[in-house]
């Protein structure tokens, strides 16, 4: 738990680092000074227009974590109501919602992100609903497995019998019970929404030099992998760094790997 509060705590200081940072204007360019190392003017030094990477390395923290809040505030509400519901209801209902569930399992993000970027433009804010769509099917699964697993627990069966509304039974006592579950699942999935937005960013997919991912950094400057490393580095250790903290901020070593099997 200690462990857990102190990672929160940097998370913390690193969002209001992000966002509260004064840094230069990440499309200003200074062909004089190219590759500059760390200096105090340039915290993590220039890359090969110029430009100050610390603020270009911000710029991309920023729209990362937006991506991951849209992404994950979809899949993880959609999802886990839906699979509730689909449990608690049965039926007609419970077939329909698992259509739809496997439905966008089966169909790749980085398809549904090649359809919406030729639709409307790539985006942070559209490649979070992307991946948000894209995720949703396993929340359904998933919070279906486990409602349907609480559902026949006594005391359950007891509130049906007296009539208790079955918002209340759903959002009361079902989803509390099964909350810590979907939890560690929302942080395995926020962490690969994180590489999963690097990746579609570095085969060109949201490239735009006027407001830089870590995916495009990266694939800016893979050339310099030899000559000037720190380039390279920069966004890979971000990138890892992050889809790490969700990992382990999320994990939790008492549930036991049969509690998070899905049942059909």
């Amino acid at each position: 738990m200690k462990k857990k509060l102190i990672l929160w705590a940097f998370f913390a200081v690193f969002v209001l680092f992000l966002f509260l940072v004064p840094h230069q204007n990440i499309k200003l360019t200074d062909i004089l000074n190219t590759y500059q190392g760390c200096s105090r003017e340039h915290l993590l030094g220039t890359d090969n227009l110029g430009r100050d990477l610390f603020a270009l390395m911000v710029t991309g923290g920023q729209r990362t974590l937006l991506v991951v809040f849209i992404a994950t505030l979809i899949s993880f509400i959609g999802g886990s109501l839906l699979g509730m519901i689909a449990a608690y209801e049965g039926g007609l209902l419970r077939s329909l919602i698992q259509f739809i569930a496997d439905f966008v399992t089966v169909v790749p993000s980085l398809v549904m992100a090649l359809i919406f970027s030729a639709l409307f433009g790539f985006s942070a804010p559209m490649a979070g609903v992307i991946f948000g769509i894209g995720n949703i099917g396993q929340y359904i699964n998933l919070a279906e497995g486990l409602t349907s697993g609480m559902k026949e627990r006594d005391f359950i069966s007891a509130e049906t019998s007296i009539g208790l509304p079955r918002a209340s039974i759903l959002f009361l006592h079902i989803f509390p019970n099964i909350m810590r579950q979907l939890f560690v699942y929302m942080g395995n999935n926020a962490s690969s929404v994180v590489l999963q937005y690097a990746g579609l960013a570095f085969i060109g997919l949201g490239t735009d030099v006027t407001n830089p991912d870590w995916g495009t950094l990266l694939y800016q400057y893979r050339v310099y992998v030899l000559t000037y490393p720190r380039l390279v580095i920069c966004p890979i250790a971000a990138i890892c760094l992050l889809a790490l903290f969700f990992h382990f901020a999320f994990d939790d070593a008492r549930i036991k790997e049969t509690e998070l099997t899905i049942y059909d």
